[in-house]
């Protein structure tokens, strides 16, 4: 499972909202809401994915590499601490 580490990211650069995020990066208020909410999407729910080109420019524009952007978690690791 992937969780997206793109709030965090952009706190760390000062960016205080989705808003600012969206500003700076140049993706849609709606992408850059969902980013930082944390929300990758998914066809289960009926969600369009957040796609990788979408990352490539949110983390060219926080100067940092796509692969800080996220984090993959085991999902047994997400089961233990769900407990």
């Amino acid at each position: 499972m992937i969780r997206l580490r793109v709030r965090e990211v952009a706190e760390q650069q000062g960016i205080p909202d989705a808003t600012e995020l969206a500003r700076r990066t140049g993706v849609a208020y709606a992408t850059a809401y969902r980013l930082w909410k944390g929300d990758v999407g998914g066809a289960e729910r009926g969600d369009r994915s957040i796609g990788i080109v979408t990352l490539y420019r949110v983390a060219k524009a926080l100067g940092v590499r796509t692969s800080a952007l996220y984090v993959e978690e085991d999902r047994r690791t997400l089961a233990t601490a769900m407990v």
